[in-house]
């Protein structure tokens, strides 16, 4: 049998170094493409609308409107006090092409039912300084926090809501939220912001490897020990609702789920149909609704209208 040609030492080692070096400028291109795509998608992903007009005090609430600063940037706010200074309070994540002023009949409900609560816009949305990236929105969050904390030094309960975008916004600050909320509250939350923006057209399926899933919601919600609520709408166009069941199986602390029926998306700031949702909040806001720890028991859907 012929012996088989075997390269010289020398040649073997070139060609090793010639490989490595092959293999390096793949993976700095596809780190480059993954840095570009990153870029493109986090460019398109914010809509930020200008700011609104509507007022609580329109409503028959007064308000503060007030800023605070978040990195450099002014961010804008509406606080909404409560009768009692001792009572429960709510600091508000809201959604993507959203700002305050939309919260103005939410924040006039839940005055009414005995609760204070703190609204904010992110940089570039609504009156607030700057443009929206990923590591802004974690800086506002922090700075929302540290505000609500000071508007609050009495309140016996201090719970932070987080809607549709603002969950992830909530959820990737949360573990850095000093002193801890009593609570959390997911609405309209997804479990992976890179199935988001392959699901709403950001990035093609084929090329979602490229897109570094930096919100992921369900890996995120594990770091998460407080009283959780969930809820999500039956009828939701636009975030499915097994995405409320992923984070909910992956939560490990006391959770409760609420699938909340004939509810579409943005139903919580529409006040002819948001009744359903603000009664789950109020109640649990309050500590008057229990949670379960149970890994099987969490996760199945409470009853709701």
């Amino acid at each position: 049998m012929a012996r088989v040609a075997t390269p010289p030492p020398a040649r073997r080692h070139r060609l090793v170094a010639r490989a490595v070096v092959l293999l390096l400028a793949l993976a700095a291109l596809a780190l480059l493409l993954r840095s570009v795509v990153f870029l493109v998608v986090e460019a398109a992903a914010f809509d930020t609308p200008p700011p609104g007009t509507q007022r609580p005090d329109a409503l028959g609430v007064p308000s503060k409107q007030l800023t605070f600063l978040s990195g450099g940037r002014r961010l804008h706010a509406s606080w909404v006090d409560a009768a009692d200074a001792r009572a429960p309070a709510l600091l508000v994540f809201h959604g993507n092409d959203e700002e305050l002023s939309q919260w103005a009949a939410v924040q006039a409900r839940l005055h009414a039912a005995g609760i204070a609560s703190f609204v904010f816009d992110y940089s570039g949305y609504g009156a607030s300084d700057g443009r929206p990236t990923l590591a802004r929105l974690r800086q506002d969050g922090l700075a929302a926090w540290r505000q609500f904390v000071a508007l609050t030094p009495q309140a016996s309960r201090r719970v932070v809501l987080g809607f549709s975008l603002g969950s992830a916004v909530l959820l990737d600050v949360a573990p850095q939220l000093q002193p801890r909320p009593q609570g959390l509250v997911i609405g309209a939350g997804f479990a992976s912001a890179r199935e988001m923006a392959v699901n709403v057209g950001l990035v093609p399926d084929w090329a979602a490897w490229l897109l570094p899933d930096l919100w992921n919601n369900e890996e995120r919600i594990g770091e998460v020990t407080q009283p959780l609520l969930i809820l999500h709408g039956r009828n939701d166009e636009l975030i499915p609702v097994q995405d409320a069941l992923r984070l909910c199986r992956a939560a490990p602390g006391p959770r409760r789920l609420v699938l909340l029926e004939r509810l579409p998306h943005d139903a919580p700031l529409e006040p002819a149909r948001s009744a359903a949702f603000w009664d789950e909040v109020e109640g649990w806001v309050k500590g008057q609704t229990t949670t379960t720890a149970s890994a099987t028991g969490a996760c199945i859907p409470a009853a709701s209208p």
